[in-house]
């Protein structure tokens, strides 16, 4: 049997290697960012959010951290990094992250503004 191969036309050529280039480019992203774009989709926005702040409070603003709370951001991370129980973590989890992300923001602002 002769099957004919289904030719796509320019405009649909150009969406397919659009979408690849778009692809790349997120994931990309995702890894810099310290997300892995193969649970991202499946990840509760809460957890998202606190992995992203937990990145940033440890990178930005560690002098700010005492030893508990650079513990509690380290065990988050090792949580949220595991792959089989990322999706079965409860988003409740991210709000203690999150409130102390807010906390150190608002110290660090403080901070640089009321410098003499």
């Amino acid at each position: 049997m002769n099957y004919k191969k289904k030719r796509l036309t320019d405009a649909q050529f150009q969406i397919n290697n659009k979408q690849k280039f778009d692809t790349k480019a997120t994931n990309v992203f995702l890894k810099e960012n310290g997300l892995s774009p193969f649970t991202f989709s499946t990840m509760a926005k809460e957890l998202v959010q606190a992995r992203l702040a937990a990145l940033e409070l440890l990178k930005n603003h560690f002098k700010l951290l005492s030893k508990q709370q650079i513990k509690a951001l380290n065990k988050f991370n090792s949580k949220v990094i595991n792959k089989k129980k990322c999706n079965q973590l409860n988003p409740s989890i991210a709000y203690p992250i999150l409130n102390l992300a807010t906390k150190i923001k608002r110290q660090a602002h403080k901070q640089r503004y009321n410098q003499p």
